[in-house]
């Protein structure tokens, strides 16, 4: 249903009135990168659907993610409240999925930001695409001499602060 109700939203916001011309333009602009999205998170779907270890290596990130947070707040959960994904940390992993499955397809060219206020989500969006890239590897390796293990992701922090936080 995300691809469907986020198609809804951009048709939506695609009859918006917003004045000048260059709006309009800034407009269109936004919404053909929001539908590209769309795209990009309807396909991951689709990986999803028809690859076993593409699943696999999704759903192990996923129960990764949500024992971290357990152990990390274990007083905000419970047997009726499980950790869960916003629904743009879930929209983020799934548009990742098919140029991180793919070294050919062209999304592996490119660089995603996540702009959202601190404490919003961001670390455990990139986190999850990060775990999902560790285990597809471990388990596309698997019988290989190296077992999947070695450098798989690299990561840079611009402010010392932050790398520390964010280590912690």
């Amino acid at each position: 249903r995300l691809p469907a109700a986020y198609g809804e939203w951009i048709a939506r916001k695609a009859t918006l009135e917003v004045g000048s011309d260059k709006r309009v333009e800034t407009r269109d602009e936004l919404l053909h990168k929001a539908s590209d999205a769309r795209r990009r998170i309807a396909e991951g779907i689709d990986l999803l659907a028809t690859d076993p270890q593409v699943r696999r290596a999704f759903c192990l990130a996923n129960e990764a993610m949500a024992e971290a947070a357990l152990r990390r707040s274990p007083d905000r959960y419970d047997e009726s409240r499980r950790p869960r994904w916003y629904l743009f940390q879930l929209a983020f992993v799934l548009l990742n999925l098919r140029g991180i499955h793919d070294g050919e397809h062209p999304d592996r060219g490119r660089v995603e930001l996540i702009f959202f206020p601190t404490g919003g989500g961001k670390t455990e969006a990139y986190l999850g695409v990060i775990g999902f890239c560790l285990l597809l590897r471990r388990l596309r390796r698997a019988k290989m001499p190296d077992g999947g293990l070695g450098v798989t992701v690299l990561l840079r922090y611009t402010l010392r602060l932050l790398t520390l936080d964010q280590l912690g």
